[in-house]
């Protein structure tokens, strides 16, 4: 009996080794990417230009997500996809040395491209890989735990970069990130299989669900989400160093805190999507969202108020991630989850190169402390999109033709 029980273990083990694995690079991406709101003042100083003009650093990164998961893994016309994932992952390497060098606007901005590009292409194959690595009751689980890579990173990472970049400079920050990016890519080489190869999917077929309103309208729902939240978190150093309650020496621990509900949020998320459905646990996200955003006025009077916020904040958002993907795939054949997963990274970062420019327009127009309404505006548009959605039908294979 203990033998057997310690085989069983085993084989269990060996099958989350993987998962576990591309957590750490969804880690990696994470932590480059969340990096830049917690240097972004120090860094667009640096490079000679405005905090708002800083900030469209995270929109060239974000429109690049977008655009390079389906547009440059059809031109690449990759076979193996675990492959294209793997390299991806090492490629990081160079271009946060990239970033560390940057001595002009226009390289950074190539760099954040590139590193775009790149987070598109890793992103939706890992969660594709980690969700058939498992059976389906535990697909939800698989999700939360690549995408905890980055809710870690929110928590661990980039209050590690910020801490580097404080003791050093914002350039050895990315230097920290490449680093992460070696070891990502050492972990993965080693456990993930390469797997054999695969049939090309045309860019037309992968771009097909956009022709069907229920995919149409759940992709709008994560754009308006994703819009809300990271409005807030791109110019979270400009916000709360403005605040008297809180100032710019607590940015640090601030997102560390929205790190932790974050990893909160996708741990009790993703089992409350296994035992009830994405339907339940979406609408709750962001109805709480949405209070949470509209109270944050109230919010920053105090540091304990401040806190709660930011906690409460990363819980309900990051809870909002995994239960958006399942609701993607849960109805779908399993063979077209990665384009739904593709589709569904770029629409979270079409969001977010749409929250971090809005939130340049509003800092250069009516001062950061204005941009909370607009914020609460986008997350009350999801919320309403989300009811909408969920009472059509779910994707089908029809609606990816």
């Amino acid at each position: 009996m203990t033998s057997n029980t310690a085989v069983a273990s085993t084989r269990s083990t060996a099958r989350w080794l993987p998962v576990v694995m591309l957590a750490l690079g969804a880690f990696c991406a994470g932590t480059d990417n969340y990096l830049i709101a917690g240097i972004l003042s120090d860094m667009s100083r640096d490079l000679h230009m405005s905090v708002a003009g800083g900030g469209l650093f995270v929109t060239a990164y974000s429109i690049a997500y977008a655009l390079g998961s389906p547009i440059v893994m059809t031109a690449m016309r990759v076979r193996s996809p675990q492959r294209l994932l793997l390299v991806a992952i090492a490629a990081f390497v160079a271009v946060n040395l990239l970033a560390a060098v940057a001595w002009a606007p226009w390289i950074m901005a190539v760099a954040r491209i590139a590193a775009g590009c790149l987070a598109g292409l890793y992103s939706p194959l890992a969660a594709a890989a980690a969700a058939g690595m498992v059976p389906a009751d535990r697909r939800g689980r698989a999700l939360a735990i690549v995408m905890g890579g980055i809710s870690v990173a929110t928590l661990a990472g980039v209050p590690i970069g910020v801490w580097i970049a404080h003791l050093s400079s914002w350039r050895v920050a990315f230097v920290f990130v490449a680093a992460l990016a070696v070891l990502a890519t050492i972990g993965i080489a080693l456990s993930v299989s390469t797997g054999g190869a695969t049939p090309t999917i045309p860019f037309r077929r992968r771009v097909a669900p956009l022709r069907r309103p229920a995919v149409l309208l759940a992709l709008v729902v994560t754009i308006a989400g994703m819009c809300a939240g990271l409005m807030v978190y791109t110019y979270v150093q400009s916000i709360f160093a403005a605040a008297p309650a809180v100032g710019a020496g607590a940015v640090g621990a601030l997102i560390m805190a929205h790190g932790l509900g974050a990893l909160i949020g996708l741990a009790v998320g993703s089992s409350l999507v296994d035992r009830f459905g994405s339907r339940p646990v979406l609408l709750g996200t962001l109805t709480v969202f949405t209070g949470d955003m509209a109270l944050f006025p109230f919010a920053s009077h105090t540091m304990a108020s401040t806190v709660v916020f930011v906690i409460v904040w990363g819980v309900v958002g990051w809870a909002f991630l995994p239960a958006q993907q399942h609701s993607m795939i849960a109805d779908a054949p399993p063979e077209l989850s990665p384009m739904l997963l593709s589709l569904n990274g770029s629409a979270m970062y079409v969001g977010i190169a749409l929250g971090s420019a809005i939130g340049a327009a509003v800092i250069a127009g009516l001062g950061a402390s204005h941009i909370w309404m607009f914020a609460t505006a986008f997350a009350a548009i999801s919320l309403v999109l989300s009811l909408v959605r969920h009472i059509r039908r779910p994707v089908t294979r029809a609606d990816v033709g």
